[in-house]
């Protein structure tokens, strides 16, 4: 997968064919965000009438930091979530797929709330899904239970830009270790929503992903025009070291875009999979496989973005995550 550039050597042996080699030496990946309950029914037509019979439907752990926590586990990193979780009794399956996945939970505060849950409705004609999300006012990780972390054991934290004070808190403790220490953790971002408000975070962060999503509420046209727009804001920035990360911008099936740290544009094409079946997931499958080639594999941007399309159009091939790793392994004679 990775043909382009040269393979790096960690100083260890590798076992030929185990993901799990290529992740030898490196530090835990931590993903700050949310879990949540996914309920998802797929219908032949929706909306056709009040009352619809569903042709199927299952569960599943959703939430985008937990699913790249899924995605990151099965590329055989170590990886631990960082959320609040919830301590009543029906909540257990949350715990218990994440803890079977081998996903770190150890340092997760509870509380006893029910925690958020989503239902989707994934329509086969037209071909399309819709999300009704709930999260009752579901309390999110604060400075407080961050400072209870070790950060020594980091590599890699990536959050989601959910909200701001709480964010911008855990932020600035990172700055903090990372001025005091030769080896830094590396930060990454993930924007999908309130970009104004979030704007200011862009400051702490080395790489910051941002989605479609934000595309009419910024009045972006095109993925080039978002990524200009962004390089403009970037540079209109005022204070003393002012930190620019790199940007990957999600565009759907046009790609996505890369700006450098001089903001250089690069489009990363996409893959479009001869069969789709779920899109659930494609994109938290993109940003932990973005994550994977950088952190893990120590590839360029460019090359780790190209990977994080192929991974996210190979996801659209099944549901669920644990195909994915099949990527990695050469195929069978």
């Amino acid at each position: 997968m990775f043909k382009s550039e040269k393979r790096v050597s960690y100083g260890t042996k590798r076992i030929r064919g185990s993901k799990l080699s290529w992740a030898v030496g490196k530090k835990t990946v931590m993903c700050v965000g949310t879990t949540s309950m996914v309920f998802v029914a797929t219908v032949e037509n929706f909306p056709e009438a009040t009352h619809n019979e569903a042709a199927g439907g299952y569960w599943i752990r959703g939430g985008n930091a937990s699913n790249n926590c899924t995605v990151l586990s099965n590329l055989g990193v170590k990886v631990e979530f960082f959320g609040m979780l919830s301590n009543l009794s029906m909540y257990q399956l949350l715990v218990d797929d994440l803890t079977a996945r081998g996903i770190i939970v150890e340092n997760c505060p509870t509380c006893s709330q029910s925690a958020p849950f989503s239902s989707v409705i994934l329509s086969k004609s037209p071909r399309a899904r819709s999300i009704v999300i709930c999260n009752s006012n579901f309390p999110h990780v604060g400075i407080e239970d961050f400072r209870k972390l070790d950060l020594s054991k980091y590599g890699w934290i990536h959050m989601r830009a959910l909200y701001f004070e709480n964010t911008l808190a855990m932020l600035k403790e990172l700055a903090a270790y990372n001025a005091s220490k030769e080896e830094k953790i590396i930060v990454s971002l993930e924007f999908d929503h309130n970009l104004e408000e979030m704007w200011p975070l862009t400051e702490y962060c080395d790489y910051a992903f941002f989605s479609k999503q934000l595309a009419q509420p910024n009045g972006w046209t095109s993925l080039e025009d978002a990524c200009s727009q962004l390089d403009e804001k970037l540079r209109m920035r005022w204070g003393l070291n002012l930190k620019r990360p790199y940007v990957i911008v999600l565009w759907g099936d046009q790609g996505a875009g890369i700006m450098d740290l001089e903001g250089n544009f690069t489009h990363s094409k996409p893959y479009k999979p001869r069969r789709i079946n779920s899109f659930l997931g494609a994109g938290d499958t993109f940003v932990g496989a973005v994550i994977y080639a950088l952190y893990i594999r120590e590839r360029s941007l460019p090359v780790a973005v190209d990977f994080g399309n192929r991974m996210a159009s190979f996801k659209m091939t099944r549901s669920g995550f644990d195909h994915i790793a099949n990527i990695l392994l050469p195929p069978t004679l």
